[in-house]
C-alpha cells in the first residue's frame, strides 16, 4: 500500500494526513503478557506457541510494509536504556522471540521474570524494529496511578452519582467476557483488526466519561481528577514521542495498549507536528 493510498483511505474516526506532519500509527493491542493492570481483566493464551508465533510473524509482515522510521513502545521513558539493552539481546540473537526467556521487566508494575518475553513490547515492538534493522526502540510511557484520595473517600462513603440523563456505561464484566472470547477464537491479526475498529476503541472513553467523570460532590473532584490524570499520562507520552523523533522523520509506529488509542489520537490530532494514523488498512492485509 502506497503512502498516498494510506492517506486517502483513512478509516472511520481518523484524519486524512497531509504532507508535513509526522504520521503516527497507533497500534492498539492487548497486553500479551497478561499483567492484570487494566480495568478489564482477561484470560489470554500463550503467544509463544507455534501457531501464535506464526500469526505474529504474519502481523509483522503486514506492518513492515508501512516502513516506519521509528518504533515506540509502552515502557517507561526513564527505563529506555534497560529496554534497549533487552532489545539488543534479541537483535544479536542472544535471545529468541519464540522462546521463554527470563528477563527483569523494565516496568515498575511488573515483576515476573518470564512474562516480558511474551509482552507486545517484545513480540510486536522489538520484532518490527528488528525486522526494519532499527538500532533502538523508543520507550515513551509515563506510568501514573489513576486513583486519588478524594475518589477513595467517595468510594468509602458509598457515593452514587445522580442519574440525570440516560447515558452509556461501561459494563466491565461483559467487556471482559467479550475480550476473552474474541482472543480465544481469533488469530492475532484477526483480533487486532477487531480491537482497532472504531466501535471497539471507545470502551475506555465510555468508562472515563460515562462513569468516572460523574464522581464528585462539593469541593471533592475525585472523578474528574482521575480523568485528568489519564490525560496527563497520555500527554506525557505524546511529549516523549516528540523527544524521540528527529528532523526528517516521516513515520513512527507506536505499540500501545488499546485503551490509549482514542486519547492519543485526540492529542496527536491537536498537535500540528503529528498526524495519527490507523493500523487497520495494514492489519487487514494480514487476514
Amino acid at each position: 500500500m502506497s503512502r498516498q493510498q494510506s492517506a486517502d483511505n483513512s478509516p472511520e474516526g481518523w484524519p486524512r494526513c497531509e504532507p508535513g506532519p509526522v504520521e503516527v500509527m497507533l497500534l492498539g493491542t492487548y497486553h500479551m503478557d497478561n499483567p492484570g493492570l487494566d480495568v478489564a481483566q482477561i484470560d489470554v493464551d500463550d503467544v509463544l506457541t507455534p501457531d501464535r508465533q506464526r500469526q505474529l510473524r504474519t502481523t509483522i509482515d503486514a506492518l513492515e510494509r508501512w516502513c516506519p522510521d521509528r518504533v515506540a513502545v509502552e515502557r517507561p521513558y526513564d527505563h529506555a536504556d534497560e529496554v534497549n539493552a533487552i532489545y539488543d539481546e534479541y537483535r544479536s540473537g542472544k535471545r529468541a522471540y519464540d522462546a521463554e526467556e527470563e528477563i527483569e521487566p523494565p516496568h515498575p508494575s511488573r515483576n515476573e521474570m518470564t512474562t516480558e518475553c511474551r509482552s507486545e513490547v517484545v513480540q510486536l515492538g522489538f520484532r518490527l524494529a528488528d525486522r526494519l534493522d532499527h538500532e533502538r526502540v523508543y520507550a515513551i510511557d509515563y506510568p501514573m496511578a489513576l486513583g486519588n484520595d478524594a475518589y477513595a473517600t467517595l468510594v468509602e462513603d458509598e457515593f452514587e452519582p445522580e442519574e440525570k440523563v440516560p447515558s452509556e456505561r461501561l459494563d466491565v464484566e461483559a467487556l471482559e467476557a467479550e475480550l476473552t472470547e474474541q482472543i480465544a477464537t481469533k488469530t492475532i491479526p484477526e483480533f487486532l483488526v477487531w480491537q482497532n475498529r472504531e466501535r471497539n476503541l471507545g470502551t475506555e472513553s465510555v468508562g472515563f466519561f460515562g462513569e468516572t467523570l460523574r464522581w464528585g460532590r462539593g469541593d471533592n473532584f475525585g472523578g474528574p481528577a482521575m480523568v485528568a490524570t489519564w490525560y496527563d499520562r497520555n500527554l506525557r507520552m505524546v511529549h516523549n514521542l516528540w523527544r524521540a523523533i528527529e528532523s526528517g522523520d516521516e513515520r513512527v509506529l507506536v505499540v500501545v495498549g488499546a485503551s490509549h488509542v482514542t486519547v492519543l489520537r485526540e492529542l496527536l490530532g491537536n498537535a500540528p507536528m503529528f498526524c495519527p494514523v490507523s493500523p487497520l488498512p495494514y492489519l487487514e492485509d494480514a487476514l
